[in-house]
């Protein structure tokens, strides 16, 4: 009788088995690494998000809950002059940050009001927002109505006549109240020449970038520098750019009625002797013409301020017009 006995497994077999096992327990582990990895991403990614909202709705809500004047009043306990620095200074702070971000200022007119009521005798910041409430935030009638208000409390104040009186021309066309308020800011004492010059331009009717230019310079080199003068200095350059387009596009137009057809580039009309010498571009480029269209358009792409809204700048564009 022949005895057996059972054989171990081949060798090869059971190396193969370890093999596999390894490269089993290796992905399980890589896997796992790239699972853990990508939950931390997400769970980044989802904060990143949400301190963004956060920051979004602080910025959206940080001045909803403005107090009413009284109730300011009420707490602080006789420091209303503190409590009316704090806020102006979160007022610019507030505006610098919309101005180099959305250019939208919902608030604006509101933190003015607050700190005037707090301080009446502000006129920094009947100044601040009496111009850039208008020019800048697109809210006329709450810049008419700080300065309005700063008039009151300030009445030996010229600047803000002469800045109310504009408001009153150039945004409302209430020539009436426009001239009362400058004759009345050239009796204070200290009124430049320019309050009696703006007063005899809206006497005669007329308006013209010439004059916003003006005022606007004025004010610009009276204040300090900032975003403030930041945001005056850039709509000079496009008022002058306006006034610049006008100028050059009548000209074309002459060129065309006199030779019948429209010039090639602007040179020809300094050639021609229509205009002396071509303007300066505002922003550093040139000026450049359409010879299909006659238009007239920065060489960089700005766009000029138009003031054709006032019914009184429609009546002064055409008169000029008429004479040429």
């Amino acid at each position: 009788m022949v005895s057996s006995t059972t054989c171990a497994p081949p060798r090869h077999l059971s190396w193969h088995d370890r093999s596999a096992a390894g490269w089993r327990e290796w992905r399980r582990i890589a896997l796992c690494v790239a699972f853990v990895l990508l939950c931390g991403w997400t769970a980044a990614w989802s904060d990143a998000r949400l301190a963004a909202q956060r920051d979004r709705q602080a910025r959206a809500a940080a001045l909803i809950y403005l107090p009413p004047t009284p109730f300011l009043r009420a707490v602080a306990l006789g420091y209303q002059h503190a409590l009316a620095d704090v806020l102006w200074f979160r007022t610019i702070s507030y505006f610098g940050e919309h101005y180099r971000s959305d250019r939208l200022y919902p608030w604006l007119a509101a933190m003015c009001a607050a700190v005037t009521d707090l301080d009446p005798q502000a006129e920094h910041v009947y100044r601040f927002g009496g111009v850039l409430l208008p020019w800048e935030a697109n809210r006329v009638d709450d810049g008419i109505a700080l300065l309005e208000k700063g008039a009151r409390n300030l009445p030996r104040s010229w600047q803000l006549r002469y800045m109310l009186g504009f408001s009153y021309y150039f945004f409302a066309d209430d020539l009436a109240a426009a001239s009362r308020t400058l004759r009345s800011a050239t009796l204070l004492p200290g009124a430049p020449d320019y309050v009696m010059r703006l007063a005899t331009i809206i006497s005669a009717a007329h308006q013209g970038p010439d004059s916003v230019i003006e005022f606007l310079s004025e004010l610009e080199r009276s204040e300090r520098g900032g975003v403030y003068n930041a945001a005056l200095h850039q709509r000079i350059q496009q008022l002058v750019l306006s006034r610049d387009i006008d100028a050059l596009e009548a000209a074309v137009r002459t060129f065309q009625e006199r030779f019948n057809h429209l010039p090639t580039d602007l040179d020809e009309l300094v050639a021609v002797r229509i205009v002396t010498t071509l303007p300066h571009e505002p922003f550093g480029g040139t000026y450049v013409l359409d010879s299909r269209t006659g238009h007239v358009r920065s060489s960089l792409g700005h766009e000029p301020l138009r003031l054709g809204s006032s019914p009184i700048r429609e009546a002064f564009l055409k008169a000029q017009h008429a004479k040429e």
